[in-house]
């Protein structure tokens, strides 16, 4: 088995919200365990609550970066940076719930542009790994490493459309 770049999406309904100090949130279901993707892979729940465990001290610190779009080689850069994931976890009934404020530089005033638009943006997985054929379904393997999750226009699971918020403080003014 050779590890390759794995990347699948949910379609998830975005609406946008933001703070008085100008940050807007995305928040939704980014991804699901055990239920195979538009793309034919399953991600077993161990691994998803393995992986998510692992990102959390990079969440903490805020370094949780994700892309509109996913990169040709799979690395995230900086410059191309649209958004920082600032929650995820893995519910009971295998969502993974994830969070992600929208970044102002030039991807992530795109993506406020397109959600300001009223269309809806997807959230996709990205990271590296094997799968194995089973019963139909591409299951993916222990060497998975899920790096983070990017805005895509096509998601692979089409629940995946996460919810915009802003995170404002009622001051009574109207």
């Amino acid at each position: 088995m050779s590890r390759e770049l794995l990347i699948d999406s949910l379609p998830i309904k975005l609406s946008l919200d933001e703070s008085k100090e100008g940050k807007t949130v995305a928040r939704g279901e980014f991804a699901r365990c055990d239920t195979p993707t538009q793309n034919g892979r399953t991600y077993p729940r161990k691994i998803y609550e393995r992986e998510i465990g692992k990102l959390q001290e990079a969440i903490s610190r805020r370094r949780g970066f994700g892309e509109l779009d996913h990169p040709a080689d799979g690395k995230t850069k900086l410059s191309r940076a649209s958004h920082l994931i600032t929650k995820l976890s893995l519910g009971d009934d295998g969502k993974v719930m994830g969070e992600a404020e929208i970044l102002d530089t030039p991807a992530g005033k795109t993506l406020k542009a397109i959600l300001n638009a009223g269309a809806e943006v997807g959230v996709s997985s990205r990271g590296f790994g094997s799968t194995v054929n089973q019963g139909g379904s591409q299951v993916v393997g222990e060497d998975f490493v899920l790096r983070t999750f990017d805005f895509v226009a096509d998601p692979a699971m089409k629940t995946a459309y996460p919810e915009i918020f802003a995170e404002d403080v009622d001051d009574g003014f109207t």
